[in-house]
């Protein structure tokens, strides 16, 4: 298959596991791939590598099933960046990288593959703060009309502004989600997996603590 038509297919079949915003942020719009977009032209370092890496072990770490890095998530998201997303989204993906980082330093005195699990959490708190603050602006940039309450007339529209950026932390949460329970890791360890499903049942029993099942 075409690398082009491949990645147009995958997109649409990521329709029901990312938001919205991250779908609008991806190089495909009403099922055509952006023109003059090229895939695979952004280069991360092998240290932006292990910075994703722990990223998403963070948000997914190993506990009585195997986390994130073992799940392979921070190539998974790598990839997805590369090869989904437009040069805005991944230069502000990039730039999210080096913000971590830039954080860490500031508030810990090291980089973040060198903090402790809770500062780790700390710094990742931080930038969950800064995602909803920037969908907050964004939201206050939509269209807005401003309708007569008599004639149901428009009076006023305001200007909209081009899509917004997915915040970094929303953008690397829902690849790490994503990326794990797609995973081989995440389908038959996190969740319950039957690998040849019998019949259809349309309510089975829960018992508390039983874990979802893999689709």
């Amino acid at each position: 298959m075409e690398r082009r038509t491949a990645i147009k297919s995958v997109a649409l079949l990521l329709g029901g596991a990312l938001s919205g915003p991250t779908l609008s942020a991806m190089a495909i719009r009403n099922g055509e791939l952006q023109p003059d977009w090229v895939p695979g032209a952004l280069n991360f370092t092998a240290d932006q590598q292990a910075l994703l890496a722990e990223i998403a072990e963070t948000i997914i770490p190993t506990t009585s099933t195997p986390g994130a890095k073992a799940a392979g998530v921070g190539p998974f998201i790598e990839l997805m960046i590369k090869d989904c997303y437009l040069p805005a989204q991944q230069q502000h993906f990039m730039k999210g990288l080096g913000d971590i980082d830039a954080e860490s330093m500031k508030n810990h005195g090291k980089n973040y593959v060198s903090l402790s699990n809770e500062q780790r959490i700390a710094v990742m708190t931080t930038f969950e703060q800064k995602a909803a603050d920037e969908r907050k602006q964004a939201a206050a940039n939509v269209v807005k009309a401003d309708v007569d309450a008599e004639t149901g007339n428009v009076k006023e529209v305001k200007a909209k502004a081009s899509d917004p950026l997915v915040p970094f932390f929303s953008l690397a949460k829902e690849l790490t989600l994503l990326g794990y329970f797609s995973s081989e890791i995440g389908a038959t360890k996190a969740l319950r997996y039957v690998a040849v499903p019998g019949r259809f049942e349309g309510s089975v029993p829960y018992k508390k603590g039983d874990k979802a099942w893999a689709t």
